[in-house]
C-alpha cells in the first residue's frame, strides 16, 4: 500500500480569450475532491472579460492566484506559471478544457503507489454542444526508473511502423515532479518557435524522470472547435513541421535515441504532412486553386520529404497511408488537391 502523502499540486492554467469557456474550466479545479491544490492563472494579454474573471476566482478562493502579463502564447504563459508555483507536483490545464473532480486524485494515487516521477491519463474531445466525438484511453502501465525515457519516450514521439502504439505527447492529462522541471530547468519553448511544444517539453522532462505511469481513467476534456479545425490556415505550417521533424531528429540522435525511435519521428511527420496539405483548399485558406496546388507541389518536391518517404519501410503502414505517401512520392499534387477539397484526406 502507498502512503497517502497530501503533497501541494499546482494546476497552470494559461488563459487567453477565452471568457466563453474560463467558468466550466476553474470551476473543475474548484470541485477537485483532492483539496491540497493551488491554481496559478497566468492571465495572457486577454483583450475580453477573462482577466476579470481570473481575478473573481483570485477573490473568493483562497488557494487561486493569477498573474497578468503581456500575451506571448502558450508555451511563455505556462512558463510564467512555473515561476509562480509552490507545489512538489505540477499539472497543466488549458483554459477552455476542463477535467473530472477526481482526475487530479486519480493521478497522484496512481504516480504515489507506482513511486514515479509523472503520471499520464486519457482525455475525451468534446464540441461546444458537449457532444463527446472521441476518447483516448490508456493501459494501466508503469515504466519504471529508466523505462520512462527509453520505453514509454518513444511511443510518445510517435507509433512504431508495425503497430498503432502512440501515446500523446500533449502535457495535459499529466502531473509532474515540479522538482526535476526547477532543478534541470526543463521550460516550454514559444510555439511560434516549434509547431509542437509539448513534445520538446516531455523530452526534455524525461530524460530526468525516475520512471512514469498511464493510468486508464480518461478524465480530461479536450475542446475541439470543429469551425476552428477545417478552416483555421497558417501558411507557414509546412516549413514550421519541417523544421520541428528535422531539430527533434537532431535531438534525439544527440540523446542517443536509435533506429526505432527515429522512424517513430518519421510516421509522426506524415501525420504532419497530411495536415499540411488538409488545409490546401479554398474554404480554409481563401487563396486560389493554382496556388494550393502550387503550395502541394512544393511539399511533394521538398528534399527532406523525398528522402523520409524513400527511407521508410512503407510496406507495414495501412492501405490507406501507403497510398497518401506514393501520391506525394509521385507528385500527384492535383489529385491530392482534390482529396483535401472533399475531405477525403
Amino acid at each position: 500500500r502507498c502512503i497517502y502523502l497530501n503533497d501541494l499540486i499546482s494546476v497552470i492554467v494559461p488563459v487567453y480569450n477565452v471568457e466563453k469557456y474560463l467558468r466550466q474550466c476553474l470551476t473543475s479545479l474548484v470541485n477537485q475532491t483532492y483539496k491540497n491544490i493551488e491554481v496559478v492563472m497566468v492571465d495572457d494579454g486577454s483583450k475580453d472579460s477573462s482577466g476579470l474573471i481570473c481575478d473573481e476566482y483570485a477573490t473568493n478562493y483562497q488557494n487561486f492566484s493569477v498573474v497578468h502579463k503581456k500575451n506571448a502564447g502558450l508555451g511563455m504563459a505556462r512558463n510564467t506559471g512555473l515561476d509562480y508555483i509552490k507545489g512538489k507536483y505540477v499539472f497543466f490545464l488549458d483554459s477552455d478544457d476542463y477535467i473530472d473532480n477526481d482526475f487530479i486524485e486519480v493521478l497522484y494515487k496512481n504516480l504515489l503507489k507506482s513511486k514515479v516521477d509523472m503520471c499520464k491519463g486519457g482525455f475525451k474531445k468534446f464540441t461546444d454542444s458537449d457532444k463527446v466525438i472521441f476518447e483516448r484511453k490508456f493501459e494501466n502501465k508503469i515504466y519504471y526508473g529508466n523505462k520512462a525515457k527509453t520505453d514509454l519516450l518513444p511511443r510518445m514521439i510517435g507509433s512504431s511502423p508495425f503497430a498503432h502504439d502512440s501515446i500523446d505527447m500533449g502535457a495535459t492529462c499529466t502531473l509532474y515532479n515540479t522538482d526535476i522541471i526547477k532543478k534541470h530547468g526543463v521550460k516550454f519553448h514559444s510555439e511560434r518557435e516549434f509547431i509542437s511544444e509539448d513534445l520538446v517539453f516531455n523530452i526534455d522532462y524525461m530524460q530526468y524522470a525516475d520512471g512514469a505511469c498511464t493510468v486508464s481513467e480518461a478524465g480530461y476534456y479536450y475542446r475541439v472547435n470543429l469551425k476552428s479545425l477545417t478552416t483555421s490556415y497558417r501558411p507557414d505550417r509546412f516549413e514550421a513541421c519541417k523544421y520541428l521533424y528535422l531539430e527533434m531528429q537532431k535531438k534525439l540522435t544527440n540523446l542517443g535515441y536509435g533506429e526505432d525511435t527515429l522512424l517513430r519521428l518519421d510516421r509522426a511527420f506524415f501525420v504532419y504532412l497530411r495536415m499540411c496539405i488538409r488545409q490546401e483548399k479554398v474554404s480554409a485558406s481563401k487563396e486560389k486553386k493554382d496556388k494550393l496546388i502550387s503550395n502541394i507541389e512544393k511539399i511533394c518536391q521538398d528534399q527532406v520529404v523525398i528522402d523520409v518517404i524513400n527511407n521508410y519501410p512503407t510496406k507495414y503502414l495501412g492501405v490507406s497511408q501507403r497510398l497518401f505517401l506514393k501520391l506525394i512520392k509521385d507528385k500527384h499534387s492535383k489529385i491530392l488537391y482534390m482529396l483535401a477539397k472533399s475531405e477525403k484526406l
